[in-house]
């Protein structure tokens, strides 16, 4: 057995064991649940899901470092400042929730979580996204909802073309940079009350979308000639959005049941 096939023949089984390392949805789903870390660090090797949510938390427990496989983490509803660089550690994570914290910022170390697929950041008062988020090339669903982010402190995010569901409601956005349009595989956009007052000019090209939500941006008074290529919408808000006849006349053909008006 020469050198070349024996190298592919390792390759092959690292992979194998990687995968076999994560468990889908549906089997974190039906795990135990472990809802604090005394009882976690008694079988720390099994804790596949960790919810420490609501427990007045002003710092995450260094001990969590000690859950090598921990692959869902729930720190919702409480006080915490900064992630300590031990979370980033926890290299099997594919959810974390950090919904309703007070985080300064997000550090550039969050790029390490490599396999993270769901991140809530929904009400933290992150100042804006680090360059490095654009390298979690496994994220599908991210929540930034409800903070005050702007136009420049988003631009990262942008380079995450696998993404398929996408929440800015709620933020300080007034221009989308151009590079939204290359995120072939978004699905669900919520951008609802925001100052948004122009979409990209190649808008249109965001032709997988399912949802787009735009309700509530009283600035945004007209849309780019692609919006009419948007035809896979299963449901658009335009709620006190203050289009023209003349604008409307660039929507895509749509049942009158799909849009919010």
């Amino acid at each position: 057995m020469n050198r070349y096939y024996i190298i592919i023949l390792l390759l092959t089984f690292e992979m194998f064991m990687h995968a076999q390392e994560l468990l889908n949805i549906k089997d974190l789903d039906t795990c135990k649940v472990f809802s604090s870390m005394e009882e976690a660090l008694k079988v720390p090797e099994k804790v596949f899901v960790l919810d420490l949510s609501a427990n007045n938390l002003k710092t995450v427990p260094i001990e969590i470092i000690k859950l090598k496989n921990l692959q869902v983490l729930n720190l919702a509803n409480n006080s915490i400042t900064e992630l300590p660089l031990e979370i980033f550690e926890l290299k099997h994570l594919q959810i974390l929730n950090l919904e309703e914290n007070r985080l300064k910022n997000l550090p550039d170390s969050i790029s390490k979580l490599k396999n993270l697929y769901n991140l809530n950041l929904t009400r933290t008062k992150i100042p804006a996204i680090p360059e490095s988020f654009s390298e979690l090339k496994n994220l599908r669903i991210l929540n930034l909802s409800w903070n005050q982010l702007k136009d420049d402190s988003i631009k990262p995010i942008f380079k995450l073309i696998q993404l398929q569901d996408l929440n800015l409601m709620r933020n300080q956005i007034e221009f989308l940079d151009s590079s939204i349009c290359e995120m072939n595989e978004l699905l669900y956009l919520n951008l609802n009350f925001n100052p948004l007052k122009k979409l990209p000019d190649n808008f249109g090209n965001l032709q997988q979308l399912i949802e787009l939500d735009l309700g509530k941006n009283t600035e945004l008074k007209s849309l780019p000639e692609s919006f009419k290529k948007l035809i896979n919408l299963e449901y658009l808000n335009l709620e006190s959005v203050p289009l023209s006849y003349q604008e409307k006349k660039k929507l895509p053909k749509l049942d009158e049941d799909v849009i919010e008006y």
